[in-house]
């Protein structure tokens, strides 16, 4: 039997408005330019044209059923990160970057005729994406869960080992120890969105995940090529899994020690790995899961 998707399923392929081509051409140029700058001094994060497509489709399937705009809903996730690479540079500066992003959404949408209104709605969700604001619009909430829907999943995965390559780190111990992250957002991923439709894609999308990293780590045992644990450990309010070397490669039990901090844009959680005896480390550095009341 051939599946075949319903219409609305079929609209993945971005722009899902058509009015939006032109725009959509234009500001992949541009994203390339500032990445390639960016790129030019600096080992690529990620590609972002790449990041940006996603996000907005994930947008419009959201707006979709949650009975937001999906016009506006497009606009906001190929806009949210417009601004990351501003002027070849990476949060170089004090301004957030989705002020720069806004800025780059008002000269695009100005030059295709969009409605003011319009960019100024979508201007207002990327303001609001990191704010935690109680009145967030449904538009900014809609946007919040895509870009998190990006980063969950097998994709999510697949993206963590594409970025890992890209910054100059193999398939080493500690970018397995560094799926500690992906575990953990994981694991508060429903927790974490605000809208009932991506909170039903996260639940299966968020036990993809764990069970990819738990397999890839008892094959990893199996092979002899690395022995970590998974380690609980309480860091704020929240129960972590800590994957760590079942022993240093010197043999001696490594140390976990945590602390959090606050970071230009959240509540960062540091944890570092310590082997008393060799001094070697793992450190591990990331935001806080921002949980959202239902």
């Amino acid at each position: 039997m051939t599946w075949k998707p319903d219409d609305a399923e079929c609209r993945h392929m971005l722009p899902f408005n058509r009015e939006l081509t032109l725009l959509h051409h234009d500001l992949g140029q541009y994203i390339r330019q500032e990445e390639a700058a960016y790129v030019s001094r600096h080992t690529a994060p990620d590609t972002l044209m790449g990041h940006l497509e996603r996000v907005a489709t994930h947008a419009v399937r959201l707006a979709l059923k949650e009975g937001v705009d999906p016009l506006q809903a497009e606009l906001a996730g190929l806009f949210h990160d417009a601004g990351k690479f501003h002027g070849g540079k990476y949060h170089d500066d004090e301004i957030p970057e989705e002020e720069y992003s806004i800025d780059v959404l008002r000269t695009f949408g100005g030059r295709a005729g969009l409605d003011p209104a319009v960019v100024e709605s979508v201007a207002m969700a990327i303001a609001q994406l990191y704010q935690d604001d109680v009145d967030s619009t449904p538009l900014s909430k809609v946007l919040f869960d895509a870009d998190n829907l990006d980063k969950l999943g097998l994709t999510g995965i697949a993206l963590y080992f594409i970025k890992s390559g890209l910054r100059g780190h193999g398939f080493s111990a500690d970018m397995i120890v560094r799926l500690t992250v992906e575990l953990t957002y994981a694991r508060y991923a429903e927790q974490c969105l605000y809208t009932q439709t991506a909170r039903n894609i996260a639940e299966q999308r968020a036990s993809d995940t764990i069970d990819f990293i738990r397999a890839l780590l008892e094959t990893m045992r199996e092979d002899g090529l690395f022995d970590a644990c998974v380690e609980r450990v309480r860091v704020c309010d929240l129960d972590l899994d800590v994957i760590s070397p079942s022993a240093c490669s010197c043999g001696e039990v490594m140390e976990l020690k945590n602390w959090i901090e606050k970071g230009t844009k959240c509540t960062e959680i540091h944890l570092e790995l310590v082997c008393k005896k060799c001094s070697n480390r793992y450190k591990i550095r990331f935001c806080r899961p921002r949980l959202i009341a239902s």
